[in-house]
């Protein structure tokens, strides 16, 4: 798995503030449209490729 966004959990409250955060940092996320950033993220939580800890949230690329 490759790592294709992390962000920190300060002051998030929902998916939409996840998906506005990763849009500002990540490359793949970033030229995507929100709703299309949304779709994707939403994808990756229910294949088990979001980890989420108290400090940050890390979404993961499956290579296979």
């Amino acid at each position: 798995m490759i790592e294709i966004g992390r962000i920190f959990t300060f002051g998030i409250r929902n998916n939409r503030d996840i998906v506005r955060r990763l849009m500002g940092t990540s490359e793949f996320y970033k030229g995507l449209t929100f709703a299309d950033a949304l779709h994707a993220y939403r994808h990756a939580e229910r294949s088990g490729l979001v980890r989420k800890t108290a400090e940050y949230i890390v979404v993961y690329h499956d290579c296979e």
